[in-house]
């Protein structure tokens, strides 16, 4: 009951905020904010938990070649281990047309009691933070085909320790394709298929922890917007496997503003 009561006030705000806020084209900031039953990354299930997400961009140029920017995402109620689930994001990234190549700062405090991690603490044994590389390229609109790679460089998430003491990052690395599959004027469905290997040591950070090379991610997205009150509201339906673990999971969605 406390987390449905969490839920309806927190998408009360949003629904209200989503009212009273009003772009502007020529913005150097934009606001943008989600409400799911889930977060799901790369095959990987973050939270089963309903959270709230918001990205804040900033346009460094005229152009909008370079922008920076944070993503941040709460849970509404507890884990069953009885930890909170958030997380917060900085970026940087260069976009010139089907192209972008961005750096991102992962901060995650996912099966930890507030104050296990420090967020200012960057040392490679213990932080809890992930430097995250990524590159993605769409083809044109004839074959809409979307290529993305992405590299962990750095961070104790993605480290093995020898008996030494020694840290040694895996640089796991994904790779996902997608492609729309259907585009109406009622809904459009998405297909993806994400794959994932490492670098160095044994394994990678997205699969079951026994190889190299997994495929981590497969699924369908199916996209619709409604209108209330004069205003679209884009919802979104996501049904994913993960082979190499043995999982699968559905999210649904809705963009506030």
């Amino acid at each position: 009951m406390r987390t449905m009561r969490k839920l309806f006030f927190a998408t009360a705000a949003l629904l209200m905020a989503s009212f009273t806020v009003s772009a502007q084209e020529d913005s150097p900031v934009s606001v943008t904010a989600n409400l799911q039953n889930n977060h799901l990354w790369r095959g990987l299930t973050v939270t089963d938990q309903p959270v709230i997400q918001v990205l804040t961009t900033f346009n460094l140029d005229t152009n909008k070649h370079w922008t920076a920017g944070l993503w941040g995402s709460s849970s509404l109620s507890t884990s069953s281990d009885g930890t909170q689930y958030k997380e917060i994001n900085y970026y940087v990234q260069y976009q010139q047309k089907s192209f972008s190549l961005g750096l991102w700062d992962l901060f995650n405090t996912r099966g930890h009691e507030d104050g296990d991690f420090d967020v200012w603490n960057y040392d490679d044994k213990n932080t809890g933070h992930l430097l995250d590389l990524r590159a993605a390229y769409t083809f044109p609109e004839s074959f809409p085909l979307r290529l993305e790679a992405d590299m962990l460089l750095y961070g104790a998430g993605d480290a093995e320790i020898d008996a030494d003491g020694d840290v040694n990052q895996r640089y796991s690395t994904y790779v996902e394709l997608s492609y729309p599959l259907y585009r109406g004027e009622m809904y459009s469905i998405k297909g993806f298929a994400g794959s994932a290997f490492n670098l160095d040591g044994d394994t990678h950070l997205y699969g079951n922890g026994k190889h190299k090379f997994d495929v981590v991610n497969l699924g369908l997205t199916i996209s619709r917007t409604f209108t209330v009150c004069g205003r679209k509201f884009p919802v979104y339906a996501t049904t994913l496997w993960n082979p190499s673990i043995k999982s699968a999971r559905m999210q649904i969605g809705v963009t506030l503003f």
